[in-house]
């Protein structure tokens, strides 16, 4: 049992700091296009995305928005291998 106490707290600690970066991210980063929150953006569910794009957009202007809130890349279609994309 403490085996798998140690391995869920260090999944928490993984989860904590991947939403407080984004959460940074969104409220007070400066770069419209930060790659680790490129990575992290496709993961999250589409209201924390959505919220993000919104506070995001607010902040930073429409034009600066970050490639992963276009209309275009949350309607894109997941890579399959049959289409020749990478999972």
């Amino acid at each position: 049992m403490r085996g798998i106490s140690g391995l869920l707290q260090i999944i928490g600690l993984v989860v904590v700091l991947v939403a407080g970066y984004w959460f940074y991210y969104v409220n007070w980063g400066t770069s419209s296009n930060d790659r680790i929150a490129a990575t992290i953006a496709p993961m999250l569910p589409t209201p924390f995305r959505d919220w993000g794009c919104g506070k995001l957009a607010g902040r930073l202007g429409a034009t600066e928005a970050p490639t992963f809130c276009s209309p275009v890349a949350n309607s894109a279609p997941a890579p399959t291998p049959e289409s020749g994309g990478r999972l």
